[in-house]
């Protein structure tokens, strides 16, 4: 497939994957040779592409920080129970409540719904 960088100079290569790092191309000219690029490093429709190709949604620039913490709050609860210091029940109520306030904060900012569930599939891993 052709693929065109930020620059705006096209280039073949096959997607392997898309994740927080970048897109992973094959390059079929050379043996066995793979490079990741940045997704800014893609021309915004060269990105947008690929990460529709996989499935994958990019943490939207005005959601970073809210994505960091409730990430953070996640791992706390996950800690806090694992340590018995919390119950299941709370830590699934807390949970809940997280993702719910995630939610809420997308909506705000203009988020699709249909990229909410996998943002927070992400947060949760």
């Amino acid at each position: 497939m052709v693929w065109t960088n930020a620059m705006g100079v096209a280039f073949t290569a096959t997607l392997l994957s898309v994740c927080d790092t970048g897109a992973t191309f094959e390059f079929p000219d050379v043996p066995v040779s793979t490079n990741t690029l940045s997704l800014a490093k893609l021309s915004p429709a060269s990105a947008q592409c690929a990460c529709r190709m996989v499935g994958y949604v990019p943490i939207p620039p005005s959601m970073a920080a809210t994505f960091a913490q409730a990430r953070r709050d996640l791992m706390r609860i996950e800690a806090l129970e694992a340590d018995g210091r919390m119950d299941a029940a709370t830590a699934n109520r807390r949970r809940r409540g997280v993702r719910a306030a995630f939610t809420r904060v997308c909506r705000e900012k203009g988020i699709p719904d249909a990229d909410v569930p996998a943002l927070i599939s992400r947060m949760e891993k």
